[in-house]
């Protein structure tokens, strides 16, 4: 296995965009087997930091109760409120129903839920890593590219020290903006897959930027094609089965 600090002179440059790291990727014998140990160890930590995070807003949460009772107390008070009360029957309890339902349900992420994501963080990284590394050599190798698959691993692996973004995650609350921390680690990602493919396959810059954009979509389009087929035979076994019990 890799010492520490060649894996954190490794991940350090792949973040910062550094073209002799992903060389050095391209060109190692052992680079596969440090994309992969990279992808585990950063996929791991980013893990266990959100898990640190999430449990340190689990325990400063507010009481979901309470926060039920202060909305409902709220709207209840608001004119709209007796204008839907006098104009529709059955609105008061409706309204009754809904919140004991939501009332005591968390607002944040539950120690299970965030240990469990944990677990398989690094299962999940090590095939997001390997699914879009294929898709990347592939459409490179169309556009020309010339390097082998296994280095297309070994210098895509470096991609995933975008994700390094995620370690502020260790901090509650650190994000204040929902979505905005994935966003920045997805833009600096294929970022560093663009740097990837353009070292490893020698395309020009251009070749190299489609290459990169256009794997994930048809990654994206596969997979919404195999949702449409899934719900079709869903729905088709379903209606045979309304019209077995209606006979």
């Amino acid at each position: 296995m890799e010492a520490p600090p060649s894996l954190v002179r490794l991940a350090l440059g792949g973040l910062l965009l550094d073209p002799t790291a992903y060389r050095a990727q391209r060109e190692s014998p052992d680079g596969m087997r440090r994309g992969l140990i990279l992808v585990l160890l950063i996929s791991l930590l980013v893990g266990v930091a959100t898990l640190i995070g999430d449990l340190g807003e689990f325990l400063t949460q507010p009481d979901p109760q309470a926060v039920g009772d202060t909305l409902r107390s709220g709207l209840t008070g608001m004119p709209w409120y007796q204008q839907a009360v006098e104009t529709t029957p059955g609105f008061a309890d409706a309204f009754e129903q809904f919140f004991a339902q939501i009332g005591g349900l968390p607002f944040m992420p539950t120690p299970l839920g965030s240990l469990l994501g944990a677990v398989i963080a690094p299962l999940l990284g090590l095939i997001g890593w390997f699914i879009g590394g294929t898709m990347v050599h592939l459409v490179a190798r169309a556009f020309g590219g010339t390097g082998r698959f296994e280095q297309t691993l070994a210098t895509t692996a470096l991609a995933s020290s975008a994700n390094l973004l995620g370690l502020v995650q260790v901090v509650p609350y650190a994000e204040v903006f929902p979505g905005a921390l994935l966003l920045a680690g997805a833009l600096l990602g294929l970022l560093c897959s663009y740097m990837a493919v353009r070292e490893t396959h020698g395309l020009a810059s251009w070749r190299a930027f489609w290459a990169v954009t256009l794997g994930p979509l048809l990654l994206s389009l596969l997979l919404l094609a195999l949702y449409c087929c899934v719900v079709f035979v869903f729905a088709g076994a379903f209606g045979s089965f309304v019209q077995g019990v209606g006979q």
